[in-house]
């Protein structure tokens, strides 16, 4: 057994080695491009600074676009917000990588203002359908620009994200997890049976039982009742997904307010 303890550690120490100078990270891009001019510089640095860390975070790109209207793209799209978002993703981070693009538009394809986020790559399955809807949910009912400023709507939404997507893991945590996990275990099992010197192993219960201890006179099975509850189990909503029409695969959605 101490054989099998060593020869753990040394497994440990050997992935730990091996698995940490693993390939590096894709470089990752945080934008802001306030085309609508909605924000002054001090504001602008700000929140700059918390799309950056959501971007270092997550390992993800990361872009906040404000825009007047949906003329004068220097890219091509059908004429949504949806595709707006999409196809600006595609032009500056590239197809199907890993990101999110905020877009908040003042006259949308029907005039109106809306919020739009779009997502790529691994940021489609990150960022739900659910999660997207909670941070729309509140920047809306609580930082609306009609009361407040563009500056705290769109910094609760960057907000929003960073709690809303999950820490980035390496690939290889999980198997150094496991097998630190099961290093532990097998020591604590070591211990514990190293305290066990006054006992032995028994086939079977006879020297456990005292002899005329266990008379049994009478038995019977009463049945009283039963009751069944059933409670559908709650769903997560997943994440949808949709074609750009650069081709792209994206998830998202927005909101008019």
């Amino acid at each position: 057994m101490k054989r099998i303890i060593s020869l753990l550690f040394v497994l440990i120490l050997a992935f730990s080695v091996a698995l940490v100078p693993a390939s590096a990270d894709a470089e990752v891009r945080a934008v802001l491009d306030d085309s609508a001019n909605l924000l002054n510089s001090e504001e602008e640095k700000a929140l700059a600074d918390i799309i950056a860390q959501v971007s270092s975070e997550n390992k993800c790109n990361v872009a906040f676009l404000t825009v007047n209207d949906l003329h004068g793209a220097s890219f091509s799209h059908n004429g949504t917000a949806q595709d707006y978002a999409d196809m600006y993703y595609e032009t500056n981070f590239g197809k199907n990588t890993d990101g999110v693009v905020v877009l908040l538009v003042l006259s949308d394809e029907r005039g109106k203002r809306t919020v739009y986020f779009s997502t790529s790559g691994k940021c489609i399955k990150r960022l739900s359908d659910s999660e997207r809807e909670k941070i729309l949910d509140d920047i809306i009912a609580n930082h609306n620009p009609d009361s407040k400023s563009y500056y705290e709507f769109l910094y609760a939404a960057a907000l929003g994200l960073k709690e809303a997507l999950p820490p980035h893991l390496k690939w290889y945590m999980l198997p150094l997890a496991l097998l630190i996990g099961f290093a532990i275990a097998m020591i604590i099992m070591m211990i514990l049976r190293s305290q066990l010197k006054s006992v032995k192993m028994e086939k079977g219960a006879v020297n456990y039982v005292r002899p005329g201890s266990m008379n049994v006179t009478q038995s019977r099975d009463s049945y009283l009742y039963s009751t069944v509850s059933r409670t559908a189990k709650p769903k997560d909503s997943g994440s949808s997904t949709h074609t750009s029409s650069g081709g792209g695969t994206h998830g998202g959605g927005g909101r008019s307010f």
